[in-house]
This record gives structure tokens, C-alpha cells and sequence, in this order.
């Protein structure tokens, strides 16, 4: 895990300037403290800079990396699984390697095999791929946007960075927030190729672009969930436990490599407790596991965690997490977040994070098990009301609704009605997304910005669909709850889960992530199982089974519960004088997305309502959102000078920050 930046050339009257373009890298030191180095070829199309988490070989896999002829250049942040296979096989194809790291894979395939290498691999992997001798650069990112990477086109030069805030360092890039997109992410939509700030995307996961020499941009997918293959695999329970096992197996065993220590991240939970049993399988070694205690017993899975640890074997640690400690890091949450959010959970993992890293630069976790085998109450939810269309399961939907709340991401506003209104006179599929920014729209109608509201485009529910259709018209013919299924993985996962959630609290504090459930294999198995494996009386079977084989009774029958951090009551992020400002009538002109009156009247009736409403923690999302969108932008328009200096690691720190410009084009340039 590393950071990336740089600039390449788009046109003939550009150039690449590297002094121009450090700053960039001295933004997310955090991402990799170990080196920090920069490349600029001869005729000025590239610039390259990369800091580095050393993991493999780690005297010789600095970057940027040259391949052996001198004429490719790569910076790459991420790992490849299975490149000891790939190594073995190109060296049978007459390369000679110069180290052992998975870097010099990539240049070699490309070598060989042209820009469609990227189709082969498998891994959690962002890279930036420079040929000068053929005047071309690939840009890619792996299959579900495990690792980030952003882009922006200014004055002929096609900026990249791992984080944004790498872009908004650079002189040409006029920091500006995007209304529209603040607009759509107020509602929960979270499309994958956007950011807060306007005139920077993300590169789409599962996506190579190809610059070529004459300034065209051209972009294609090389892995996506296949609507066509959703559900079509026929096998019976025994088969699939048997199919899975194996899979998830191999998934965990190829995690586990490098020149470091690998940890664990151990919730309560069924799927970060398959990770941790799994380990045990293929491992012997004594993978330290790390667990978040809150303060608030109510909120914590410390001991449940720790029960599994200890039949494990496994060192357990915990991280002990108040609501003083979400106040005191959630300004520094939100620096690596660089978007507005709902909660302090990427807080709270934020300060595990930096529990872990004082002992692993690596650690395996749960993400991604419930977007895949169906997980969420939600995804229930929406095959319910699909089910109803024919007066069928009316009782199983009242009696599901009383059961689940909004602590369960379940909205009892959304209703077969609703449904029916935005799927419109067409039998298309609905995603449960779609339903709930329908329902924020109506509840958020008369608390935002009057000029805000008429100065973007309406319907964000609406919105949330049309891109579906263009993203791939053959998704709208999946059954309500697979749509489910594929929205949260293809929009929330890169935005929310993968990001506030898992790399950028991870590599706040130098940890690099790794994501067994996100294998191709485990993830073409599970998405190509009918529903019945995911959520039938019980949810996620297969991971259900395989635990019961592993852990105690219990472990594996236990009810999924969504990661939930202490409310923000009675600490400094809704009290005090700082939040006083954040909410004060000032700055919520200034800022210009909500209304001033609406929000210190949430204020109010926040305070009056009891812990146990369901209204309350509704209109704590509600405050969050605001106060995020607020800090936002202070942080990263009105003062990104200052809150440089206040988070950006020291970069004197950095261990060992070379600055390279020996390395000589080839002639063909």
C-alpha cells in the first residue's frame, strides 16, 4: 500500500513539471512513510512521485519502477495476489527480473501482453503506467475500488493522485465544492466516479483509462459484477459450502503474504470471525487481532471478539473508544474522508487504526462479505416490497418493519407504493437506494438552502437510476433485492465502506487493508448463487456454515448487526463552543447548503428527544451531515493551508525522502 501522484502531459503545448508537482506527494506522506521519491522523463510528458509502504522486498521495490529496457515506468499503490505464479511464468517467457516485488509484475505483463494485461489481474490495486517509447499511459483501479485514485485535467496536464487532497495541492487546481454532487450525497447517492469537489472524479473502479500521446482519454471496464451471470449458478447447499470454503480459503492464504506482520481486524460479527478462523487454517503463525471496545457497553462487541481470539489463539487488543475520543479525532477523520458523512464509525476505526499500526503494517477485514452474500436487513427489505406487488407477504412485510428499524439501514417510509412511483409504467427493478434518497428528499425538502435546492438538479432518486441505465441497462432486469445487492456494491462500497470505513482510516496511520471477501473468486461464486443463499430465514449461509465448522455454537447463528458508533450526545461534536460555530447561523449562510433556522431547530429537538427514539438518531445523521458538509468546507476550500500544516505528517518524519531525476528517457521518445 503506497500513495501515488504526478502529472503527464496531455498535449503538445503541455509539459510536465516535477518541482511543481511535489507538493503533492508531501500531502499523503501518511500513506506511505518508508520512502518518497520522484521521476520526470527527459521530454517532460511525465512526472511521477510515489511514497511507500514497504511491505514486499523491501530493499529494492522503490518506486517509481523502471522496467529493465528502460522504456516503462510505473508507480503502483496496492498488491497483487498470485504474482509469484505470474513471476514464475514470465520469467519462462525470458524476462529477467531485477526485484521480487509485485511491481516489476505489472511492467513485465505489460511488456508482454500489450494494455489488456490489466484483465488478468486479481488484487486491490491502483497504478499509474507511463511508455514513453509508445507515448501512452494506463491508468487502472481494481474491481470494486478497494484502493483510491482520483484525476483531474488542467491546462493539458492530467493530474493523479491516491487522494484528493494530492490534487488540490497542485497550483493549476482551483479548489471549488461541487453542489451538485454535495446535493446527491445529502441523499445518500454516492455514484462512484464523483467527488465533493468540482472538476475532480474518481477513477471508476473496474476501469483502465488510456492516454495516448495525442491528448485522447479513452476509458473501458476490465472487471464488473455481470448482471447477465447474477443468480445462474445451479448447486445444491452441500456443493456450495464446499465451492465457498475452498474459494474464501485461497482468498485468506493469498492475504497473508509479504516481508511483514499481518493483523486482524475482529469484529463481534460473523464475517471478520470467518476471516480470523480461516487464518487460523492456513496460518500457524500468531496473527495479532484488534477489536474497538467502546465505553459504552451497549455499542461494544469487545467481548464476544475476544472470545474469539482466545479460541483462536490469536493476541487480542482493544481499542477502548469514548465519545471524547470521536470528538477528539473527528476533525482528522474527516481530512482523510474528504467527503461529508453520516457518522463517527470512520472515526472510531480511525482510532483502531492507529492501535494496529503500532505493531502490523497490514491487516485483513470483513468488508465486503454483506454487499456480496447479502448482509444488510435492507436487501430483505426490498424483496418484500417486490413480493407484495401481488398482494403476497403483506403480513411477512408489516411483521419485518416492526422487527427492524433505521438502526438497520431499514426505512419504514419505503413501501410498495413508493416503489411502484419510481419504477413509473416499466417492470424494471428499483434498488433500495433509490427509495431511500426518495424518502430524503421529502424529509430534507424544507431544511435545505432554498437557493442550494433551485440551483441543482432535482430528484436525486432519479438521478441515482438513470446512471444505473447508463452505467448498464442490463441491471434494471434484476429482482429488486440483487439490484440491492449491486448498487451498494458498485456506489456505496468505493464511497462509504472501502473508504471512511477502510482505507482512508487505515492509511490515516500507515496500515495497508487487505480483503479476502472481495477475491474474484470468492465474489463470482457468491454473486452468481440464487437469493436463497443469501436471504432466506437466515442471511449470508454459507459464511454461516463454514464459521459453524470453526468457532463455538452460537458464533455462527448470531443476528447481523450493522457496525454502530456511540451517538454523538453529550461530547463536544453537538456542544461546546466549537460546535456552536460549526451550527451557528453564520456559518450555515456562509456555507449556503442548509437552512439557518432549520438547523438550530434539529438542534433543539435533538436535545429533547429520548436515547431509544428512532427519530433521534434520525436527526443525528441529519446534524452529522450538516456538521461534516460544514468542516468540509473550511477544510478544503476557505483554509486548505492551514489544515495542511495542522494534518499533513512531518516531512522531515519521513524515514529515508530521496529526490530522483537520474533516469534517461529512451532515445524513440
Amino acid at each position: 500500500m503506497c500513495g501515488i501522484a504526478g502529472e503527464i502531459a496531455l498535449t503538445k503545448f503541455s509539459s510536465t513539471d516535477l518541482e511543481r508537482a511535489w507538493p503533492m506527494i508531501h500531502t499523503i506522506l501518511h500513506r506511505g512513510p518508508d520512502d518518497c521519491r520522484g521521476w520526470e522523463s527527459k521530454t517532460k510528458r511525465a512526472a511521477l512521485l510515489h511514497s511507500r509502504l514497504s511491505i514486499v522486498d523491501l530493499e529494492h521495490g522503490q518506486q517509481p519502477m523502471h522496467g529493465t529496457e528502460g522504456e516503462v515506468t510505473i508507480v503502483f499503490n496496492g498488491e497483487i495476489y498470485g504474482f509469484k505464479r505470474l513471476r514464475k511464468e514470465l520469467e519462462q517467457s525470458g524476462y529477467r527480473f531485477a526485484t521480487t516485488s509485485d511491481t516489476e509484475i505489472l511492467i513485465a505483463l505489460y511488456l508482454r501482453d500489450g494494455p489488456g494485461f490489466v484483465d488478468q489481474l486479481e488484487g486491490e490495486f491502483a497504478f499509474v503506467l507511463y511508455d514513453g517509447g509508445k507515448q501512452r499511459t494506463l491508468v487502472a483501479r481494481d474491481r470494486f475500488g478497494v484502493k483510491p485514485l482520483f484525476y483531474s485535467v488542467r491546462d493539458g496536464i492530467f493530474l493523479f493522485g491516491s487522494e484528493i487532497k494530492a490534487i488540490l495541492a497542485h497550483p493549476h487546481v482551483e479548489r471549488r465544492i461541487d453542489p451538485e454532487v454535495m446535493h446527491r450525497r445529502i441523499h445518500s447517492v454516492l455514484l462512484p466516479d464523483e467527488t465533493m469537489f468540482k472538476g475532480i472524479k474518481a477513477v471508476l473502479p473496474g476501469s483502465v483509462m488510456m492516454l495516448d500521446g495525442n491528448g485522447q482519454i479513452t476509458n473501458r471496464r476490465h472487471a464488473e459484477l455481470d448482471p447477465e451471470k447474477a443468480g445462474q449458478l445451479r448447486m445444491d447447499q452441500a456443493s456450495a459450502e464446499d465451492a465457498f470454503e475452498e474459494a474464501f480459503s485461497a482468498a485468506v492464504s493469498e492475504r497473508l503474504h509479504g516481508d511483514v506482520e499481518v493483523g486482524i481486524f475482529l469484529s463481534g460479527g460473523v464475517d471478520s470471525s470467518l476471516v480470523a478462523a480461516m487464518t487460523r487454517d492456513v496460518s500457524t503463525a500468531n496473527h495479532p487481532t484488534y477489536t474497538i471496545g467502546f465505553k459504552n457497553r451497549h455499542y461494544g462487541e469487545a467481548e464476544r471478539a475476544g472470545q474469539t481470539a482466545s479460541h483462536l489463539g490469536f493476541d487480542h487488543d482493544v481499542e477502548p473508544v469514548g465519545s471524547e475520543d470521536l470528538d477528539a479525532h473527528f476533525a482528522r477523520s474527516l481530512w482523510h474522508a474528504e467527503s461529508n458523512v453520516v457518522n463517527t464509525h470512520g472515526t472510531a476505526k480511525l482510532c483502531l487504526s492507529d492501535r494496529a499500526s503500532k505493531r502490523v503494517k497490514v491487516i485483513l477485514a470483513g468488508e465486503g462479505a454483506d454487499e456480496i452474500h447479502g448482509g444488510y436487513a435492507y436487501y430483505r427489505h426490498a424483496a418484500l416490497l417486490e413480493a407484495v406487488q401481488d398482494k403476497k407477504n403483506v403480513q411477512a412485510l408489516k411483521d419485518f418493519i416492526k422487527d427492524n428499524g433505521p438502526e438497520d439501514g431499514v426505512l419504514s417510509k419505503a413501501t410498495p407504493q413508493r416503489r411502484n412511483t419510481l419504477a413509473g409504467a416499466s417492470s424494471a427493478g428499483i434498488p433500495y437506494a433509490a427509495q431511500r434518497a426518495d424518502i430524503l428528499q421529502d424529509m430534507l425538502r424544507n431544511v435545505l438552502n432554498p437557493e442550494f435546492r433551485t440551483s441543482v438538479m432535482p430528484n436525486p432518486a432519479g438521478q441515482l437510476i438513470d446512471w444505473l441505465d447508463d452505467y448498464n441497462p442490463l441491471v434494471r432486469r434484476l429482482d429488486d433485492m440483487t439490484l440491492s445487492r449491486f448498487t451498494s456494491a458498485i456506489t456505496d462500497m468505493p464511497n462509504y465502506n472501502l473508504s471512511f470505513m477502510g482505507d482512508r482510516s487505515e492509511m490515516a496511520n500507515s496500515i495497508e487493508g487487505r480483503l479476502p471477501f472481495l477475491d474474484k473468486r470468492v465474489v463470482d461464486l457468491l454473486w452468481g448463487l440464487p437469493n436463497k443463499y443469501h436471504a432466506g430465514d437466515q442471511t449470508k449461509t454459507l459464511i454461516r456454515s463454514a464459521l459453524a465448522k470453526r468457532l463455538p455454537t452460537g458464533v455462527a447463528s448470531r443476528y447481523k448487526r450493522m457496525f454502530v458508533s456511540t451517538p454523538a450526545t453529550n461530547n463536544g461534536l453537538f456542544e461546546g463552543e466549537q460546535a456552536d460555530h460549526w451550527f451557528s447561523k453564520q456559518t450555515t449562510r456562509s456555507v449556503g447548503v442548509f437552512r439557518p433556522t432549520a438547523v438550530s431547530g434539529m438542534r433543539k429537538i435533538y436535545k429533547l428527544l429520548p436515547q431509544s427514539s428512532r427519530f433521534r438518531r434520525v436527526i443525528e445523521s441529519f446534524l452529522m451531515t450538516v456538521l461534516s458538509a460544514h468542516i468540509i468546507d473550511d477544510m478544503f476550500i476557505r483554509n486548505f493551508d492551514r489544515s495542511l500544516e495542522t494534518y499533513r505528517p512531518d516531512i522531515e518524519s519521513v524515514r529515508q525522502t530521496h529526490f530522483r531525476h537520474e533516469f534517461v528517457e529512451p532515445a524513440a521518445e
